[in-house]
């Protein structure tokens, strides 16, 4: 399936599944591009190794430290909209200011960027499950106290940020459904219109 827009940036939409460590975001922005085709981003991989060491520390990097690193998740989005293409990111996005940042709102005076539309997908749990889910992943060394700093940190999306939130108790194929339909809608609120040889998900 390809993942070009009409070759329009303004019209391309880019899907960032957010959230703390353990709520699987990196799974779900996974599958929704190979159901979609759409490039994917793993925010994480633009960290610079100090910044993981920060963070296997239980820490949370300086605020200065994380816009440098979602500026470069921003330039990623930037690039896949001149392109005309959609995008898919796993990233925490935990506060406001750092989604305005990601929609390039922070910017361009507080409005989010003309040049496509981001629509988060939350995945949110509390932290005895979410603790649960990180000591299970596999290959992962980050620490219980990194998800108590986070969960700190994160703030609900407001009213006027565009997205969803998903209970990741919920079975992963659910949620994966739910997440192919705020795809698909937000293409169709946002993006190519109806009718159009753009590509979206597939049902």
């Amino acid at each position: 399936m390809d993942s070009h827009a009409e070759g329009n940036p303004q019209r391309t939409v880019h899907i960032i599944v957010m959230g703390v460590s353990g709520c699987g975001k990196t799974t779900l922005a996974q599958r929704i591009s190979e159901k979609t085709g759409w490039p994917l981003q793993e925010a994480d991989d633009l960290h610079p190794s100090s910044t993981m060491e920060i963070l296997k520390d239980g820490k949370l990097p300086s605020d200065d430290v994380r816009k440098a690193w979602l500026h470069k998740v921003r330039a990623w989005i930037e690039e896949q909209a001149q392109q005309g293409k959609n995008s898919v990111t796993a990233c925490t996005a935990l506060r406001r200011e750092h989604r305005d940042i990601l929609t390039g709102a922070a910017d361009n005076g507080g409005e989010p960027s003309p040049n496509g539309t981001v629509f988060f997908v939350h995945l949110y749990g509390t932290e005895p499950v979410l603790a649960e889910r990180m000591a299970q992943r596999i290959g992962t060394d980050l620490p219980r106290e990194l998800l108590a700093a986070q969960l700190n940190d994160l703030q609900r999306l407001f009213p006027d940020e565009k997205g969803i939130r998903l209970d990741v108790r919920r079975d992963p194929d659910d949620l994966l459904d739910d997440a192919l339909s705020a795809a698909k809608f937000a293409q169709r609120a946002y993006g190519a219109p109806a009718g159009s040889d753009s590509s979206g998900p597939d049902s």
